[in-house]
């Protein structure tokens, strides 16, 4: 779908095993606040998300995982940790669309996800928001010479499905 051509964060793994571009967790929504608080909220990334694509004629059902770009995420004994944000005005994740993508993005309104959001610590950080920025660019066509968008696989398997012919009288296929 996409290829990644820069990053400015260059994070390496931290004393938490933390690594930066988290993909271990999806994002915040407002099923788990009501689970975990008994709250009604509609302003995690989710709802964000779900409110992006909208104009574009889809659902929430349509929001799927997410890359949660600068965000510090490790596993310590099977415990999710979170380290706080390194990125600085001016870091950029950049990337080149292999096909026509619709990408849709939230600043996190938690702010810095390394401040306890739930239970007795939890805090506000709403200082802990940071404000994102997106430039959309042509490619030059010189360097796209030679290059050829990713073609299909040509799967033609069932998925280990085998049709059954149709049984009058209750018979499924």
């Amino acid at each position: 779908m996409l290829t990644f051509t820069n990053d400015t964060l260059r994070y390496s793994t931290d004393e938490h095993g933390g690594r930066g571009h988290d993909l271990l967790a999806s994002r915040c929504d407002p099923y788990l606040r009501k689970l975990m608080s008994g709250e009604d909220f509609d302003y995690h990334c989710h709802s964000n998300l779900v409110r992006a694509i909208l104009p574009f004629g889809l659902s929430e059902l349509d929001v799927h995982d997410v890359l949660n770009v600068f965000q510090v995420t490790g596993l310590i004994d099977d415990r999710y940790c979170i380290s706080p944000c390194p990125a600085r005005a001016g870091d950029f994740l950049e990337f080149f669309a292999e096909i026509d993508l619709l990408c849709a993005m939230s600043a996190c309104p938690g702010g810095d996800l390394s401040v306890p959001r739930w239970g007795p610590a939890a805090q506000d950080n709403i200082d802990g928001c940071r404000p994102l920025d997106v430039e959309v660019y042509d490619v030059d066509p010189e360097l796209l010479a030679g290059w050829h968008p990713p073609q299909p696989a040509h799967y033609l398997g069932q998925h280990g499905l085998r049709e059954r012919p149709y049984q009058a009288g209750g018979g499924t296929n």
